[in-house]
């Protein structure tokens, strides 16, 4: 603005004349003021020009990916005009995810948006420290849409003392521990899948693949497969299904000891990957492609085509080994950290990634035309060499607005939902265990099991020597504490319940 265009019109010494001149020059001291510190009528009106609030999302994945900036731009530039704000995404791999966001929450650090679950960064603990922001008010102004996405069943597991503090991610609510078999393998041999029931009956076939399949890998795991769920046990509260007495049963029960002694037994004859119990990832199991059959504890519908993308582009086949138990929402949540600078706005993208599917599939497949291409009707051509692969559509939101990646069935966001409301409930699934006067056990328990859990797990170390070892030292550490605890608190529930 240049001062010589602008006349002030001088009028008469009357009382008027200098009450204009007043207001003239007051007039000419705001503009100055507005031009120096660079503001505008838009600035001041809010229309979207001014600078935006950048929010900061941190979640897990695989792998770095290297596309990673171009795929933020593309959010930012879907998301700004309807929220008014951009977002930074800042993901952490795996191995790395909790213990990165320990420190980060130690520090108080600021966040927005932070991915949780019941198995990593795990939301009870971190929601009763205060990590996390209570929902109900931000999402009656910003997440009308958003609650109506979802029945209460999943809202409640995001909730603590009332309070909701975690939206859910609406993916697969159900266990259905699974083997998954490499295809080329299930046809060259001719394995009849229907005979499959139990996972001791895979061991015939483990045995012909390391009799004539040299560079192959017959089962390959991680921290091993015992699982409850498959032995009778509810995956809730360790109670033997059907037990009118609810006996809360110890850490090492007799089913686990002859799962460690099956899987030691496959260890010694060379059926397993003999790193198995220094692998983090699970996906470092199968993903260089010569693993012909591993674990899945979740057996989700759809999960064909995500393992074929990860394991150099073989086919595989899905075998249930128990039917599917409901386990919640837990497994996937984002919540709203308590050193969000903006959480109204945080509000709105959760939001938004769970009802826009353009948004969603963004985060979850990168740029059309770049990192996948349409084909037919809702699928997708993944561009495997692109540089944006996530493989966990799970992370970021609702998967029912997901593209199907290729191999996928057609139906799999209905057998996703049906096995949702079919699964079998836990009777004890809103039971919920208070470990606040037992943090030193359950810290020296941990610390145990830090210890021996993967070796025993993986058949890496023959059970009959170092069970006994690992009981006494769970005794130690308080593991009969814990129980004894835990069957405490188990019966007054069933109490006022009004089950015993």
């Amino acid at each position: 603005m240049v001062l010589s265009k602008l006349n002030v019109r001088k009028i008469g010494g009357s009382v008027h004349g200098r009450r204009f001149t007043q207001v003239a020059i007051l007039s000419i001291v705001a503009v100055l003021m507005l031009v120096a510190s660079g503001c505008t009528k838009s600035d001041l009106e809010g229309d979207g020009v001014g600078e935006m609030d950048e929010l900061i999302w941190y979640y897990p994945q695989n792998k770095p990916n290297a596309d990673l900036h171009l795929v933020n731009a593309e959010v930012n530039r879907l998301i700004a005009g309807k929220i008014h704000a951009s977002v930074k995404l800042q993901p952490v791999d795996f191995a790395n995810y909790e213990q990165k966001l320990n420190t980060l929450v130690a520090a108080s650090d600021p966040m927005d948006i932070v991915w949780t679950s019941n198995w990593l960064f795990p939301w009870d603990a971190n929601a009763r420290k205060g990590v996390f922001q209570p929902l109900d008010e931000l999402l009656e102004r910003h997440g009308q849409k958003l609650r109506a996405s979802m029945s209460p069943r999943f809202w409640n597991d995001g909730k603590l003392d009332g309070k909701q503090l975690a939206v859910p991610n609406y993916q697969i609510a159900a266990m259905r521990p699974s083997l998954v078999i490499q295809k080329r393998f299930v046809d060259t041999y001719k394995l009849d899948l229907s005979a499959i029931r139990k996972i001791d009956d895979i061991e015939p076939f483990l045995r012909l693949l390391k009799e004539r399949e040299p560079g192959i890998v017959p089962f390959g795991t991680t921290r091993g497969f015992f699982m409850n769920h498959m032995y009778g046990i509810d995956w809730r509260v360790s109670v033997y299904q059907g037990d009118a007495n609810h006996r809360v049963l110890p850490d090492v029960t007799p089913e686990m000891k002859q799962n460690f002694a099956l899987v030691h037994s496959w260890y010694d004859k060379g059926y397993i990957n003999q790193d198995a119990a220094t692998l983090k990832n699970a996906a470092d199991v199968y993903n260089k492609g010569n693993t012909a059959v591993w674990f899945d504890f979740t057996g989700k519908p759809g999960s064909e085509a995500e393992f074929k993308a990860g394991d150099g582009g073989f086919d595989v086949v899905l075998v249930p080994l128990a039917k599917p138990s409901f386990n919640g929402a837990v497994s996937s949540m984002n919540a709203i950290s308590r050193t969000s600078k903006h959480p109204d706005k945080a509000m709105q993208l959760l939001e938004l990634v769970n009802t826009d599917k353009q948004l969603y599939n963004t985060l979850v497949y990168g740029i059309e035309g770049k990192h996948y291409s349409r084909g037919d009707g809702n699928y997708i051509k993944l561009n495997m060499d692109s540089g944006y692969f996530t493989n966990t559509d799970w992370v970021f939101g609702n998967i029912r607005n997901e593209y199907l990646p290729e191999g996928a069935p057609p139906d799999k966001i209905e057998q996703t939902v049906r096995i949702n409301e079919d699964a079998e409930v836990s009777p004890y699934y809103d039971f919920v265990f208070r470990t606040d006067d037992l943090k030193a056990e359950i810290a020296n328990v941990k610390a145990v099991n830090d210890e021996y859990y993967a070796v025993l797990a993986t058949g890496t170390v023959d059970p009959a020597k170092y069970l006994p070892i690992y009981e006494e030292k769970l005794n130690r550490a308080g593991s009969e504490t814990i129980r004894s605890e835990k069957q405490r608190q188990l019966d007054d529930w069933l109490k006022a319940k009004g089950k015993k």
